[in-house]
């Protein structure tokens, strides 16, 4: 998935490798109900309030040993310096993921995905991201004969998951940028190590 056209993949370890867990974003995109793709959303989220709440309280992991509720992590995460506006998005995030998990049969009403995508879209991050409209997904694999293919989502041509998907990778974009600028500017140390792999079509296919 590339903010545009494609131009090779980025591998990311360290910090921030658990939200860049490429699988989850197959997962993401390759969703078979609403749900599913929301609770992977939430998933992924909540790592980033372990890392914030880890990193800014030095430690190595604020919150092992006993369950807590996204909700509480928000809340705390919050308490000690995450921006009001990501707060508020995740929470936001958070209550969509909570009706899921209550009721059977919801879908989600666009006017709940419209408000968390000019919610996400309104955030600042110090640099440019594009708009979630404005985001395309690409996606490449092979089919079932081994032939090479290759399409792009937009904002028009997709249904609900597939722009749930692209709230969650803008909204991951801007919030990895965030933070990032916000441990450097308070002296945290993080980890973030980066690598090129090659193009996708100097890779190999998957049998």
């Amino acid at each position: 998935m590339n903010e545009g056209a494609n131009q090779g993949m980025v591998g990311i370890q360290g910090d921030f490798e658990r939200v860049f867990d490429p699988h989850d974003y197959l997962a993401i995109v390759n969703g078979y109900d609403e749900a599913s793709v929301v609770l992977r959303i939430h998933l992924v989220l909540e790592e980033f309030l372990n890392i914030w709440a880890a990193r800014i309280t030095q430690t190595e992991d604020l919150f092992d040993g006993t369950f807590v509720p996204f909700k509480t992590k928000l809340a705390i995460s919050r308490n000690i310096g995450l921006d009001s506006g990501y707060a508020d998005a995740l929470h936001r995030i958070n209550e969509i993921r909570n009706r899921y998990s209550h009721r059977r049969k919801y879908m989600l009403e666009e006017s709940s995905l419209l408000a968390v995508r000019d919610q996400v879209d309104a955030l600042e991050c110090g640099t440019p991201v594009l708009q979630c409209e404005q985001f395309q997904l690409w996606m490449e694999g092979y089919d079932q004969t081994g032939q090479r293919q290759k399409i792009a989502l937009t904002w028009a041509t997709s249904d609900t998951k597939k722009r749930l998907a692209m709230v969650q990778v803008v909204l991951v974009l801007k919030l990895a940028r965030w933070m990032q600028a916000e441990f450097n500017r308070r002296g945290i140390a993080y980890d973030l190590a980066v690598f090129s792999l090659p193009p996708f079509d100097e890779m190999p296919p998957t049998r």
